[in-house]
């Protein structure tokens, strides 16, 4: 249904003479990478072509972002870590992913990443389609988005599934939103959110979330600020969470702030804090409703730097810390600008910590990833 919606829309717009952008990228990763998280380490390459396509006429918009993908390492793709990674898959009422095709030393498959439209104005935003729902205001953890919770230990955080939702959004001013969303889900039941946002007092941007489904309820918020004319950005968000699959109610909430220097010299912090902690055995055998939710430690400290070297030459470096276990991660990063179209990034997935920490045994993953937008 959705893509026949998405298609007449299409049409329609280009029959009107519409404004159309086509964008192709091309981004590969080559990794070095532990098996299972022991010390075998083995080469592992993946490769993601992606054609983007925007279609605007007036106030009317659709947006097209497919994926054609491609994993090479027959011992990393029939690891148990991979093939559990690999069985997620987005919560629609449809698949998103084409079948798998294997072949002698990898697998190649197709995927819908984004697929929605709708129309804008200044005072309305209307979205139906596959498309992404963020709430919150964090920048390493985002507790209150239950659409597409980001995972800060992954490749590629922002990377994540859309939600077959109907959204809505109206401004009656220029720092006042309301949004409503309803989504349909794999199982066909629906998960609803409202928002409303506002300007509290002159000092802080602020929010009150909610969300509604069989599985989950949340009440939350969120705050968002410069201290005194300082130019630090301060900011927080949490909720009261209801995971009706685990019968668990605990509070989850961030504080954080952010600065960037003359010298372009930039570094946000963050610090997490949950109610309740889980053992990772539990969740393995259990359903539960917030799932990127449940944390093993009451407190995680994170850290985003990034430092401009020269105009060609971008380092950053992330770290989040176990306070409870002392167990760390820690991300490093040179990206290198071939071109204007083109660039060169080297980094790591590094872990430390005790044997039975949470971070211990994951093991350490080197990549390159060379990265071409046409």
């Amino acid at each position: 249904m959705i893509k026949k919606c998405l298609a007449g829309l299409c049409l329609s717009l280009a029959a009107y003479g519409a404004e159309t952008e086509s964008t192709f990228e091309n981004s590969n990763f080559t990794l070095n990478m532990p098996i299972n998280g022991t010390g075998e380490h083995e080469w592992y390459n993946y490769n993601r072509f992606r054609i983007t396509e925007n279609i605007r006429e007036n106030n009317w918009f659709v947006t097209a972002i497919g994926d054609l993908q491609n994993h090479l390492g027959n011992a990393v793709i029939h690891s148990t870590s991979f093939q559990i990674s690999d069985s997620v898959r987005s919560d629609t009422p449809f698949a998103t992913r084409s079948k798998t095709y294997d072949y002698t030393e990898g697998e190649l498959n197709g995927r819908i990443y984004r697929l929605y439209g709708g129309y804008a104005d200044e005072r309305h935003r209307l979205s139906f389609g596959l498309q992404k729902m963020s709430m919150g205001v964090g920048r390493i953890w985002n507790p209150t988005d239950l659409f597409n919770a980001k995972n800060p230990l992954a490749l590629e955080p922002d990377e994540v599934n859309g939600m077959f939702s109907l959204a809505y959004t109206y401004s009656p001013g220029d720092l006042s939103q309301m949004t409503a969303v309803v989504a349909q889900r794999s199982d066909d039941s629906f998960k609803y959110a409202g928002r409303i946002k506002g300007y509290l007092l002159d000092i802080a941007d602020a929010a009150i979330d909610a969300v509604s489904a069989d599985d989950v309820g949340m009440i939350g918020y969120e705050l968002e600020g410069e201290l005194m004319k300082t130019g630090i950005e301060l900011r927080s968000e949490g909720g009261w969470f209801d995971d009706k699959l685990l019968h668990q109610q605990f509070f989850q909430g961030l504080i954080g702030a952010d600065y960037t220097f003359e010298n372009s010299f930039s570094v946000a912090l963050e610090w997490l804090h949950t109610s309740k902690t889980f053992e990772r055995e539990l969740l393995l055998r259990l359903p539960s409703g917030t799932p990127d939710n449940l944390v093993r430690a009451h407190d995680y400290g994170g850290i985003n730097c990034g430092y401009e070297f020269d105009p060609l030459l971008y380092g950053s470096f992330s770290a989040i810390v176990n306070t409870e276990d002392g167990s760390f991660f820690w991300s490093p990063s040179l990206t290198y600008s071939l071109d204007n179209d083109s660039s060169l990034k080297l980094g790591g997935l590094l872990y430390g910590g005790g044997d039975r920490s949470e971070f211990g045994n994951y093991g350490q993953t080197y990549y390159v990833n060379i990265k071409i937008t046409f």
